[in-house]
């Protein structure tokens, strides 16, 4: 199924547009929107409740796919690719993919849904399943932007959601808009890891866009890897990542590579900014930018959390091969297992900034507040009751003629000699020495000092790998007792 424009038209293609409760994609076929000529190629649009684009032919050929494009050799623009669904799958090989292959502009590929599934490869191991804007190689057309808004985004087995150019155009941005993003695994051959990626690629000159997520949670693990990079001429982009929390474990990586002597006064390229509540790195995860040719800079990192935690040989490391070393920025209120050094080693967990040379190595800020265990926490003051009388240690002379009396609703009167209103409450003291051999003595009446509540200032990792939320002793002479017992005296009966 398709709509385009024909070679040597001058005219826009048409629109296409599906509405269904099920799409189904499969087996190679496709469905697509593309202009062969200098008209625009039409919009394909999807409203379905359930959308799923799955393997490939028998030969392995073609890959089932949505697809708008422009032709080689037309000069107008692609139209947009937009999906609107409940669930969208693409596995298997299966591709949806918004590309330019001549002078005009890429497509926009949009979709917005609850969730999202992009599974695995092909049979052959070759072909990624995957949502992607492109600029194939020898096109000159810029690619479009790739934009996900979605409850659940996951990522697994290889597959892969990107924006790149091998051209000269400029590459698309990857905009992802969820609530939960989860980025698992590699490919069964080991060759693909799964992940999001912006890129420019081997041979391009055009600029690659930038990749930003913005989250509740992301987790990303098991080999799988969120990338900006340039292995071209042009310039990198730049990752974002705004979320509550990020989860790092097992080879997990966050990258920004380049090898781009491009300088631009106003756009940083490669640099990665972090902006989460907690940022827990486990089992040799990474988060590095790295610059490889002459003249080449560094990308920088710059995280704002909360907590930062890193383990088991996971790295912070900006990076110049051959010229100067990025600069590493980390704004905390606590950092737990990492820290800095001039060297990475392979047994500890490091924040590094290396170039060249020692002289040419970038700058590492660590910016941590001084933490008082006590801060935030006032002692109240208290108004001492007269408490004589409930603390009179002896009661002399004959017993039943002494009493105890109680006045108001509960509590002590503000003076004992105050008269008694109509709810006191008399209680008549018995004798507990009947045989009167000697004056009865109570127990001696001690009181304690209530244990200070110390709010968390601090994590630490348990034999179980929990988060444990801990105090620091505090290191300031502690305070008298809040309470102490009135002092025992007899009081005689008339």
């Amino acid at each position: 199924m398709n709509a385009s424009t024909l070679p040597n038209s001058t005219g826009n293609a048409g629109n296409l547009t599906i509405k269904t409760n099920t799409l189904l994609v499969r087996d190679g076929a496709q469905v697509g929107a593309s202009t062969f000529s200098k008209g625009k190629g039409g919009d394909l649009t999807v409203n379905a409740q359930n959308v799923q684009i799955i393997g490939e032919s028998t030969n392995g050929d073609f890959s089932s796919s949505l697809g708008v494009s422009t032709d080689r050799n037309s000069t107008g623009d692609a139209g947009d690719l937009t999906i609107k669904t409940n669930t969208l799958i693409v596995r298997d090989g299966a591709q949806v993919v918004a590309g330019t292959f001549g002078a005009g502009k890429g497509g926009n590929l949009t979709v917005d849904a609850q969730d999202v599934q992009i599974i695995g490869t092909g049979s052959n191991g070759r072909v990624r399943s995957g949502l992607a804007t492109d600029g194939v190689p020898n096109s000159t057309g810029d690619a479009g932007d790739l934009t996900i808004k979605t409850n659940t985004l996951l990522v697994q087995d290889g597959a892969q959601v990107s924006t790149s150019t091998f051209g000269v155009g400029k590459g698309g941005n990857l905009i992802v808009d969820a609530q939960n993003v989860q980025l698992i695994g590699v490919s069964p051959n080991g060759q693909f890891p799964s992940g999001l990626s912006a890129s420019a690629q081997p041979n391009s000159t055009g600029d690659a866009g930038d990749l930003t997520i913005k989250t509740n949670t992301l987790l990303v693990r098991d080999g799988a890897r969120v990338t900006v990079q340039s292995r071209g001429t042009g310039t990198a982009g730049n990752m974002t990542l705004n979320a509550r929390s990020i989860r790092l474990n097992n080879n997990a990586f966050l990258i920004g590579n380049t090898q781009s002597a491009r300088v631009n006064p106003n756009r940083e390229q490669a640099t990665i900014n972090i902006n989460s509540q907690f940022l827990i790195m486990s089992r040799n995860s990474n988060i590095f930018t790295n610059a490889r040719g002459e003249n080449v800079i560094g990308g920088n990192i710059n995280i704002d959390t909360d907590f930062l935690i890193g383990f088991e040989n996971s790295d912070i490391s900006a990076n110049s091969a051959n010229f100067r070393g990025g600069n590493v920025r980390i704004n905390a209120q606590g950092i737990f297992g990492i820290q800095f050094r001039d060297v990475a080693s392979d047994k500890t967990s490091d924040i590094t900034a290396t170039g060249a040379s020692s002289e040419l190595s970038g700058n590492v800020e660590i910016n941590t507040p001084d933490v008082d265990p006590n801060s935030g926490l006032v002692n109240v003051p208290t108004i001492a009751a007269d408490t004589e009388v409930a603390q009179t240690c002896q009661a002399g002379g004959s017993l039943a003629k002494s009493s105890f009396t109680i006045t108001g609703r509960g509590g002590l009167p503000p003076n004992p000699g105050d008269a008694l209103n109509t709810d006191a409450v008399q209680v008549d003291l018995v004798s507990l020495n009947p045989n009167g051999d000697r004056p009865f003595v109570p127990s001696k009446i001690t009181t304690t000092t209530p244990e200070r509540i110390i709010e968390a200032t601090g994590l630490a990792i348990n034999e179980k790998g929990e988060v444990v939320l801990t105090a620091n002793l505090p290191t300031t002479t502690p305070h008298s007792p809040w309470l102490k017992p009135a002092s025992c005296r007899t009081i005689r009966n008339s």
